[in-house]
């Protein structure tokens, strides 16, 4: 099965082109860039370059994913129309996975190569490794003083929901978890602002995490065959409203 991923959800736009067949092995091409805006505009070029690294054609893809949020609400709505487009056209199914997931897929992807020797990586190669046997929280600045949250346990699955809270009100939470958490992402700092002289079962690693499209194509590799892909919808995950909201007042009257 040829598998194409895609995120344009944070400050990145990531595509990314695996094969679950031995004998091609794991990730065929990947294009990552850091980008703060002008996803829209790079995005289909980067799966035409993606599409020519790995030797296929977009008929040959059999499956298409995307992150679906939280992020920005542009950046979500990007991601998943382009997925959309491109699942419609070619008759495939469509699977979307929550953008922190997919960051903590990648955190621990980053504890594999420490151990066999770290490779260069813009978003990680100065940030410290995260413990392997701790839960993993994903901790993202999301403006407007809240952080998105969420943590996972060792093999990478949610304990909780996603949620948008307050710094404060995470180190509530913080508190009271029972084991040794490892905190990773944007909103780690402000978190530890709140935190002050924080507990030594705490470690904070990764400040500039951002999801990877790679890691998203590994995750629905990894589904097994009874997988319910039916829980894994390509709609947005939106854990507040929009900023910008419809302005009441000035329509006009239908004729």
């Amino acid at each position: 099965m040829n598998i194409l991923a895609l995120d344009t959800s944070m400050q990145a736009c990531s595509v990314a082109v695996l094969s679950t067949e031995p004998s091609q092995g794991a990730c065929l091409s990947a294009c990552y860039e850091r980008r703060e805006r002008g996803h829209a505009e790079h995005l289909m070029g980067m799966i035409d370059e993606a599409l020519s690294k790995s030797g296929h054609s977009i008929k040959q893809i059999d499956q298409f994913a995307v992150c679906r949020g939280p992020g920005t609400f542009t950046g979500v709505r990007i991601g998943i129309a382009a997925a959309r487009g491109l699942a419609m056209t070619c008759a495939k199914p469509l699977i979307g996975i929550g953008t922190l997931q997919v960051m903590a897929a990648r955190v621990r992807r980053e504890l594999v190569r420490d151990e066999l020797g770290r490779d260069e990586d813009e978003n990680h190669s100065n940030s410290p490794p995260a413990d392997p046997d701790r839960n993993l929280a994903i901790a993202i600045d999301a403006r407007r003083g809240e952080v998105y949250w969420q943590i996972f346990d060792k093999h990478g699955q949610a304990l909780e929901a996603p949620l948008a809270l307050a710094p404060q009100a995470i180190c509530m939470l913080i508190k009271q978890h029972e084991e040794p958490l490892a905190l990773a992402g944007s909103g780690v700092a402000l978190i530890a602002d709140w935190l002050g002289d924080e507990p030594d079962e705490i470690s904070f690693s990764h400040p500039d995490l951002q999801p990877d499209a790679a890691r998203l194509a590994e995750i629905v590799a990894g589904f097994s065959a009874k997988e319910d892909l039916s829980l894994h919808r390509a709609s947005p995950l939106y854990l507040r409203p929009a900023d910008a909201k419809i302005q009441t007042g000035y329509a006009v009257e239908r004729q």
